[in-house]
């Protein structure tokens, strides 16, 4: 069976405009109220990554209990001496985190529903800002969306904080290619279409308004905090898409850099990545899945070299292709995190016929083996993903060894996929890092100030310092001895809110 690039490739198909002119995860305008209750948190061992190195890999934790005062959505102080607040947590024998972040979302609906009763799709709607919570996660950034959706989003009551980049997209290219001409979603994107004058004809677009510096100073007034570019030449029936050319994306790279956005591409091929290499752009959003199956490990080897030569991170979202095997998995709704993540109206309906509907399209490539068992699809899957996986996992991996510039992100959801439910998606990626060999210390500053230096906000968030935003998790483990501490969450502390963790539970 060759699944080769058939749904890694879709998983960005829906998703990556469709959060541009879908609002159904964000339809709640609910102003936010502002937390003016005073919160002590006492007696807490603090576990806070070096703010001052970024490239460097500690992280440690304080060596007696503090206590940490926090007022009008800051730390206003740390010390050991006695604060008074108007709510007091006791921390004793606990460790308190900054928040986590994750950078590689798509926020605009509930993985793989298609049309379902109302109550069901408000009831998912209504849990997902609350399950990316429940797993830690309290700023995400968004790969493709605006700034209109974006303030939607952080109108939500209870809801981790978002951010977006903007993207920019190639005429007929991906992941415009995948949409009807006619849809709201292709007339909506219109407005990022780059004119690339090195490729394209003059009739393609108005030269004067599909510029580098027109998109990119455009989707800085929006308050982007990154620009997006696709580098996908197709797959399945879907074939030789036109991709941005190397000059053009220079000329993006400087016009983003002069307005300092980084630039995030869109890639998962060797040929993605020798584009990331000719362009210099900051970041690669998917792991080096695609390439010839004939690569040798010192070419695989010899890219994560020159990758870390250039400065270039990655993003591997090894999860995206786990999560696809994993939707032949027999015991996939046995877990007790998608209980505790999935309402059971929604469980219900992705194991009905109809919620079955991606499985099926993804099982016609077992249409040779009708008479294995559920368990036997399971395995023969997860054998013809290995490659794929290998192939990211030894990239990402000799490029940590090199130089500490692997990124966070889950790409949730990639697809139509359940198994990529937010929350879930994340956790999963966590397991994936530590398989790939990666330190507990190197996961922690990637989730934590690593992620907020990328998106320029380390002097607000992704660290335990006073006068930054009190986003912060209080677990019953230390995450830099125990990857299991991040199922340990007791606390939520949201922008000085704190919320039990188990109210935000689905069941």
């Amino acid at each position: 069976m060759k699944l080769n690039r058939v749904f890694i490739a879709l998983a960005a198909l829906t998703l990556s405009m469709g959060s541009i002119a879908h609002n159904a995860a964000a339809t709640d305008t609910t102003t936010k109220t502002t937390t003016t209750e005073s919160l002590l948190i006492r007696n807490v061992h603090i576990v806070t990554a070096d703010t001052v190195r970024p490239n460097h890999a500690s992280a440690q934790v304080s060596k007696r209990p503090l206590n940490v005062l926090i007022k009008d959505e800051r730390i206003v102080a740390i010390g050991t001496q006695t604060f008074t607040a108007d709510k007091t947590i006791d921390g004793t024998g606990q460790y308190l985190i900054p928040g986590l972040i994750d950078t590689h979302v798509h926020l605009l609906d509930v993985p793989g529903l298609t049309d379902v009763a109302p109550d069901i799709r408000q009831q998912a709607e209504a849990q997902i800002p609350k399950s990316y919570l429940y797993a830690g996660f309290t700023t995400l950034l968004d790969l493709a969306n605006t700034g209109e959706f974006i303030a939607r989003w952080n109108r939500q009551p209870l809801a981790p904080e978002a951010f977006f980049c903007t993207p920019v997209l190639i005429p007929k290219g991906y992941p415009l290619a995948m949409m009807p001409e006619d849809s709201a979603q292709a007339h909506d994107s219109s407005r990022h279409l780059l004119h690339d004058h090195h490729t394209h004809s003059t009739a393609d677009h108005n030269t004067d308004t599909h510029t580098p510096a027109e998109l990119v100073e455009a989707g800085k007034k929006e308050g982007a905090r990154c620009v997006k570019l696709f580098y996908e030449k197709g797959f399945g029936r879907m074939k030789n898409l036109p991709v941005p050319s190397e000059q053009i994306a220079r000329e993006l790279v400087a016009v983003a850099h002069d307005h300092k956005l980084p630039v995030f591409l869109h890639g998962n091929s060797y040929a993605s990545y020798e584009f990331a290499l000719a362009t210099g752009v900051d970041m690669i959003v998917h792991g080096l899945w695609n390439a010839d199956a004939n690569i040798t490990r010192v070419e695989l080897n010899g890219i994560a070299t020159r990758l870390a030569k250039a400065g270039i991170a990655v993003q591997p979202t090894i999860q995206v292709i786990y999560g696809e095997q994993e939707i032949f998995n027999p015991q996939f709704f046995a877990q007790p995190l998608v209980k505790n993540l999935m309402p059971k109206s929604l469980r219900d309906w992705y194991q009905s016929d109809a919620g079955q509907w991606m499985k099926k399209q993804m099982g016609e490539h077992f249409a040779e083996h009708k008479n294995l068992s559920d368990e036997q699809i399971y395995q023969q899957a997860k054998a013809a993903y290995q490659p794929l996986l290998q192939r990211a996992s030894r990239v990402s991996s000799q490029l940590q060894k090199q130089k500490p510039l692997l990124v966070f992100g889950s790409d949730t959801p990639s697809g139509p996929f359940y198994t990529q439910f937010p929350g879930l998606n994340g956790r999963k990626e966590m397991d994936h890092w530590m398989q790939m060999g990666i330190s507990l210390p190197d996961l922690f500053r990637a989730m934590t100030i690593n992620n907020a230096q990328r998106m320029g906000l380390e002097n607000e968030i992704g660290s335990v310092e006073k006068n930054k935003i009190a986003n912060l998790l209080l677990l019953g483990k230390n995450p830099l001895e125990d990857i299991t501490a991040y199922d340990s969450i007791n606390w939520i502390i949201l922008k000085g809110r704190a919320i039990e963790r188990e109210t935000l539970t689905a069941q």
